[in-house]
């Protein structure tokens, strides 16, 4: 019996290693306020100042939206169901395509492939946590992050870097985002990604960590992923500040001196255009 629970769960792990949407067309997913309904309590509370949760926000006056969770922010205004268009770095012109064909990937959430708007602008939680099947409520094992999750790191860092691997680019739609990835799906299949980045001297400490462990998962076998040290919902580095230090320590905090000194650093994306 224990040797057919095993094959099983190699089945199982192979079926998700097998997932793929790309090119199709989004599948129905669960909507974040339909989450909330249950997931009130906890991260609920929380969520809305998360940058997660910022990506597309409305402005201060409440008559367009900002793009970004920090500064440098652009402002976007709607241009249909899941358009915006995009202010220019001039401040002065509007364009209609750029967000769409540069930021909406990474910004909202269930991309369509074909006509590139946008289902939610901001992130959701099917980013994430892909299609929750409606029994998840009995078995959380279903849900990606769940604690009873297998979270398999290469699938992990899949989710985390289809927006986190700034600089990579869909092979199938030549965007700079992927095309309709889904949690759960093998993010490397169509996004190409260059881990040259981790060795470039002039790649930016976040980044260059970011490459770094995505490398290490997805070349190497790793086993410490994202979510081994970040904990998304909460806004908390309590798990990274309590975890013991290796090498990859190195590209954000100094060699000596206090781990909370870390590294001076400015991003620059010429994607982003700042």
């Amino acid at each position: 019996m224990r040797t057919l629970g095993l094959l099983a769960g190699l089945w199982l792990c192979a079926a998700v290693q097998a997932q793929d949407h790309v090119g199709q067309p989004v599948p129905k997913y669960v909507t974040g306020d339909e989450c909330l309904f249950c997931h009130r309590e906890g991260m609920a509370a929380t969520w809305q100042q998360n940058a997660h949760a910022l990506t597309i926000h409305p402005n201060e006056n409440g008559d367009g939206f900002v793009l970004g969770a920090r500064p440098p922010a652009r402002s976007l205004k709607e241009d249909g169901y899941g358009k915006f268009d995009l202010l220019g770095a001039d401040k002065k012109t509007w364009d209609k395509e750029k967000f769409e064909l540069r930021c909406a990937g990474c910004h909202s959430t269930a991309v369509d492939p074909k006509t590139h708007a946008f289902s939610t602008s901001s992130l959701d939680c099917y980013t994430c946590h892909g299609v929750v099947p409606e029994n998840h409520g009995s078995d959380t094992a279903l849900v990606w992050f769940s604690k009873r999750h297998d979270n398999a790191s290469k699938l992990v860092v899949s989710i985390c870097g289809q927006c986190h691997l700034r600089g990579g680019k869909s092979r199938s739609s030549g965007l700079p985002y992927p095309n309709n990835f889904v949690a759960g799906d093998d993010l490397f299949r169509d996004f190409e990604v260059d881990f040259a980045k981790v060795d470039d001297p002039d790649q930016n400490p976040g980044d260059r960590h970011i490459y770094r462990n995505a490398r290490d998962v997805i070349r190497n076998g790793g086993s410490v992923n994202c979510i081994s040290c970040h904990k998304v919902h909460d806004n908390s580095t309590a798990r990274h500040r309590f975890l013991a230090k290796g090498p990859i320590c190195l590209d954000c905090h100094n060699a000596s001196g206090p781990m909370k000194d870390v590294k001076k650093y400015a991003a620059h994306s010429a994607l982003c255009e700042y």
